[in-house]
């Protein structure tokens, strides 16, 4: 079988609307299997606890400041000559 790899950029906002969106269809699929397992909501309940845990997996920040980031200047240790 043929597979293939996706790769999607989403901004800040697009990937909240995502991420609820996959919790309420995850919730309709808890819903539907609460008497026992069935398709196609099985598979995609899987599939959504998979894309789950990788939403944020290449996350990189493309604008605003980053503090953790931030890198004194040498001169401005005290202990710098």
């Amino acid at each position: 079988m043929t597979t293939y790899r996706y790769s999607l950029n989403l901004d800040d906002s697009e990937m909240i609307t995502l991420g609820k969106a996959l919790e309420m269809y995850l919730l309709h699929c808890d819903k539907e299997l609460v008497n026992g397992p069935k398709a196609p909501y099985w598979a995609y309940r899987d599939s959504i606890k998979s894309i789950q845990s990788k939403l944020y997996s290449d996350a990189r920040q493309t604008s605003g400041n980053n503090f953790f980031d931030y890198v004194r200047h040498p001169s401005a240790d005290p202990d710098h000559e």
